[in-house]
């Protein structure tokens, strides 16, 4: 378990040791098509899988200000490592904060803290039966499963195999060996994140592994729904920092055909550098605001209220813009961007399906409207 949780310097401090170890697997997490074992330990030997876990399991439970900041960097390295990272964050910290006293004790009681992956979808029936549930179901898009110890089982409560009225849901634990991983993840972008498809069948879940009222760390404070844009937003924009950097450098040496300048040495790049730049720092100032303002609500126990919608919208606006930017970054970068191994278009490619996520889609904008 963790010990006295970091500041935010420090938490810093530890992504920018890993950040060379990320940013040299980043290739093979996107061959094996899930995190390689280097990044994976590298997470677990800075404790940062528990960023926003309650402290009473040895989380962090850090502010949402630094975990934008934190997310950045590491996405900065590799998309699908930070991806990973903050999956694997907010499952185990809903599992941490709404596990009743015994099943805690059950899942947390190693010695380091426990992977939980899981969808948003309620795709499963769990059947009341006595001392617990019978589940079965199929969800996709397990981010990180292939190295998660426990699933999260976002259900609806069945009775003979149909949900009950009205309609009720439950989340519950349940260990990876009971659960059937497809290998189906072949994407487009974010391919190291292994977000293959799973499935469980006649599954018996105790009642001590349901999930319910949520009782510690931060996670108990409101729903955690609104956390998941800004998490997500974070993201593409540490992804849109790495484009900006790399175009930034590849430009100072960088010729067009038949014109001996360099790229960076034309004003209309340094023009359009200095506009996506300030377009980035934007979106980073809207979302670090959003997360200023949904920490201070939850602290104080006040909803957002209509300012839910105006922190999900901004934040869908950051992926859009993240995704613009680099695009323009991307152009900038010319032809040797588009071999399979330049860095550049796995990031590009990263962002673009980042940017297809339901928690930033455009329905964001109209929710807000």
């Amino acid at each position: 378990m963790q010990g006295r949780p970091p500041s935010r310097d420090d938490l810093l401090a530890k992504v920018a040791r890993i950040a060379p170890i990320l940013d040299r697997t980043a290739a093979e997490s996107a061959q094996r098509r899930t995190l390689c074992d280097e990044a994976l330990n590298a997470f677990h030997a800075t404790g940062l899988f528990g960023l926003w876990g309650p402290t009473e399991v040895g989380g962090y439970d850090v502010d949402l200000v630094t975990q934008v900041d934190v997310l950045v960097e590491v996405a900065r390295a590799d998309m699908s490592a930070c991806w990973t990272l903050m999956i694997g964050n907010t499952v185990t910290a809903v599992m941490a904060s709404g596990l009743p006293d015994e099943g805690l004790a059950e899942v947390f009681r190693g010695e380091r803290l426990p992977i939980a992956a899981g969808s948003l979808r309620p795709a499963g029936r769990a059947e009341a039966v006595a001392g617990g549930y019978r589940v079965s179901g199929e969800w996709g898009f397990g981010s990180g499963i292939h190295h998660a110890s426990w699933i999260v089982a976002n259900c609806l409560l069945a009775e003979d195999g149909e949900p009950k009225e009205p309609v009720e849901g439950i989340s519950l634990a349940i260990p990876i060996a009971e659960v059937d991983v497809a290998d189906d993840w072949h994407a487009a972008g974010l391919s190291g994140t292994g977000s293959s498809s799973y499935s469980v069948t006649d599954v018996f879940v105790p009642q001590r592994r349901a999930i319910r009222a949520r009782k510690r760390g931060s996670f108990q404070s409101a729903n955690p729904g609104p956390r998941l844009p800004i998490e997500h937003a974070s993201v593409s924009l540490g992804g849109a920092r790495r484009m900006l950097d790399e175009v930034a450098r590849l430009a100072e040496s960088k010729q067009r055909l038949m014109d001996p300048a360099t790229v960076a040495s034309k004003e209309s790049f340094q023009l359009e550098l200095g506009a996506l730049e300030a377009r980035w720092a934007t979106s980073v100032a809207g979302v670090r605001q959003c997360a200023a303002d949904l920490w201070q609500a939850m602290q104080s126990a006040h909803p957002l209220g209509h300012s839910a919608a105006r922190l999900r919208a901004v934040c869908a606006q950051a992926v859009e813009e993240s995704l613009a930017i680099s695009g323009r970054a991307f152009r900038h970068a010319g032809a040797s961007a588009v071999h399979e191994s330049d860095m550049l278009q796995r990031v590009y490619r990263d962002l673009a399906v980042a940017a297809q996520h339901v928690m930033v889609s455009d329905a964001a904008y109209v929710e807000f409207g």
